[in-house]
């Protein structure tokens, strides 16, 4: 193959295999023109720039116009040393291996100065190499989105596997793996280049020799070491033997690369690869959020032992390929989790106003659609990825700090609870009317004996009672002024039962007892009004006494107190054992309401911690102190 002055003619004579006899065998029809009419023979490539230099031969981009396609064409740059078999040898282990990511050989032949040249399919894209030296430049987060991420390499990486895989099938050791060797194409292509230091097995090959003179970084050794130091197993570097688990071995290297970023070992010292070393990337770079099942293959495949590798290039493909089945979307997902999380972040902050003199912003708090608007993003997020730690902090700030404005549908549930609990309230007070008119015979054996007492007594229990009934039963919302109505109602029977015991025997226990039922429910909010109205009812009938409208119930002679009632005489003795059994009663009253107020709190509190233990489940990372920040605010 003879190459032409520049200046003249920039082509090449091809001779050998492949290369046209007659124009005969070339007519026929053509997009570009008339094939019988193309220079054949003595004209057939012509060529452009140089593509890249090897250790043995340039590669040239060239046009075949026999069939008008882009070729390139590795041309060996000196012939000297014997190394023509071994360039020949490197065209023809590539030409058999027939597969899509392994570069095809059209012809293989040798010019008019007897240089040995192949013609190979030209490609285009960017070689492994440039794409990990370019992400270095990069944030983590432009590399997850980027066209080139860890998700596409990953995908690229496994077919290489199946690619070595099938070389070794065919009894081929690539020997050279290595990211620069490794071509990603623009429409998904991946190919495994420079199959120049391959060992076929069978065949006879004097062990490569040791040379303790570090590299250049990236590159080949041609005659000393053969592969490229940072990715030959301690084996290789050793000059022994190798077999398929050396190519497992470089390709452990360069997984490691693609989650690390950075190589395994440093490529310009020559006893790296023999000094203990920990092949996790997850060690080296725990920045990178390492997958655990990608970080133990990468630990096997690079591991030091040959022993301990995974046994094929097709197993570390499977596994690979496994992993991104199950976490294909994972980039996606933190991506939309991210965005979730700042709609929730910009919910949180509301009526934003620049004050005209002043530069600070006076924010509002955010309010209940505020919250609930960022709740549903935070949620959303956190369910996108589990891990992110933004996401469950927000939502667990946003569940346990309380906010300034309740919301309305909370207000409706916490007063649905109230009515339930006033229920339970008017069910015990309905036991308590019944004691009541349990009394009303009692009263007439200590000998009150006044009927209009005793009917306004029964009147008055059978009202209460009858409105402890219909709460009790009641299944609509209790209006707020029929509370109070029963309120007055039960100040009203105080007021008879002290007058007709006087305001200090009876009438002060079943005051506090009914005070106690009334202020359990928080609708009574105004407790002064429940107060008065109650020691009304005691003292009401005292304060008479003392205007002269009563006649007096309460009286002193000597060291004695005597007690008068105006609905008959008492019986000392009866009534004695009578106000026992009331002090009683007032007593297992009051217990009851007391434990039905213990078991609503009880359930209340088992509730809310019930709820706190499943946001602790949920979100376990969830801080609580008071440095965790405030809700809507910016990481720094």
């Amino acid at each position: 193959m003879g190459r032409k002055d520049p200046s003249t003619d920039d082509t090449i004579q091809a001779s050998g295999p492949g290369s046209p006899t007659s124009a005969e065998t070339l007519r026929g029809d053509h997009p570009h023109g008339a094939i019988d009419q193309m220079p054949i023979g003595h004209q057939r490539y012509q060529f452009g720039p140089l593509l890249g230099r090897g250790g043995m031969g340039d590669i040239m981009l060239a046009t075949d116009m026999q069939i008008s396609r882009d070729v390139a064409i590795k041309r060996m740059r000196d012939v000297q040393h014997g190394s023509i078999p071994r360039f020949l040898r490197e065209a023809r282990i590539q030409g058999r291996l027939e597969h899509p990511a392994i570069v095809p050989v059209h012809e293989i032949a040798a010019d008019d100065d007897g240089h040995p040249y192949f013609v190979m399919k030209r490609l285009t894209g960017t070689t492994l190499h440039e794409i990990l030296s370019a992400q270095k430049l990069v944030s983590l987060e432009s590399t997850a989105t980027s066209k080139n991420s860890r998700s596409r390499l990953l995908r690229a990486f496994a077919d290489v596997c199946l690619a070595v895989e099938f070389a070794h099938t065919r009894g081929v050791i690539h020997r050279d793996l290595k990211p620069a060797n490794i071509m990603l194409g623009d429409f998904g292509e991946v190919y495994v280049l420079d199959w120049g230091v391959a060992r076929v097995q069978g065949e006879d090959e004097a062990p490569g020799s040791l040379d303790p003179t570090p590299a250049v970084a990236g590159a080949t050794e041609a005659g000393a070491v053969l592969g490229t130091i940072g990715y030959m197993p301690p084996e290789q570097l050793r000059g022994l033997p190798v077999d398929r688990r050396a190519d497992v071995y470089a390709l452990g290297c360069i997984l490691f690369e693609i989650l690390a970023g950075q190589p395994l070992h440093d490529p310009t010292v020559l006893t790296a690869v023999f000094d203990e070393y920990d092949a996790r990337p997850s060690v080296r770079a725990p920045h990178r959020e390492v997958p655990p099942e990608l970080d133990a293959l990468v630990a096997s495949a690079a591991a030091a032992d040959p022993s301990k590798r995974p046994p094929t290039a097709r197993d570390l493909s499977d596994r690979v390929q496994r992993y991104l089945d199950g976490d294909r979307d994972v980039v996606q997902r933190r991506r939309l989790a991210r965005e979730q999380i700042a709609m929730a972040r910009a919910a949180l902050i509301t009526d934003q106003n620049t004050s005209l003199t002043t530069s600070s912003i006076a924010r509002k708090p955010p309010g209940a659609d505020e919250r609930r608007t960022a709740m549903q993003h935070a949620g959303r997020a956190l369910a996108l990825d589990p891990t992110t730690p933004d996401a469950a902090d927000l939502v667990g700030r946003l569940m346990l700090e309380p906010p300034k404005e309740m919301p309305r549908e909370i207000d409706a549930e916490l007063d649905a609870i109230d009515d339930v609990n006033l229920r339970d309230q008017a069910r015990v007070a309905c036991g308590a009317f019944a004691l009541y008119a349990m009394f009303i015979p009692m009263m007439v054996w200590v000998g009150l004996s006044s009927v209009p007492y005793l009917v306004t007594v029964g009147i008055a229990a059978a009202a209460n009672g009858g409105m402890a009934m219909f709460l009790y039963k009641s299944s609509q919302r209790i209006p707020t002024w029929f509370l109070w109505v029963t309120a007055a109602a039960n100040c009203i029977l105080i007021a008879i039962l002290a007058r007709m015991f006087s305001p200090m025997l009876v009438a002060p226990g079943l005051a506090a007892a009914t005070m106690l039922g009334f202020c359990m429910h928080p609708r009574f909010g105004k407790t002064w009004m429940l107060v008065g109205g109650l020691a009304l009812g005691v003292l009401g009938p005292w304060f008479l006494e003392l205007a002269g409208v009563f006649d007096p119930s309460v009286g002193s002679f000597g060291r004695s107190l005597t007690v008068t009632s105006p609905a008959g005489s008492l019986d000392g003795a009866r009534f004695q054992i009578a106000h026992a059994l009331f002090v009683t009663s007032l007593l297992a009253a009051v217990g009851m309401l007391a434990r039905e107020m213990a078991r609503t709190q009880r359930s209340a509190r088992r509730a809310a911690h019930l709820q706190t233990w499943h946001l602790q489940q949920l979100v376990p990372t969830v801080s609580t102190s008071p440095s965790a920040g405030r809700l809507g605010s910016q990481p720094g």
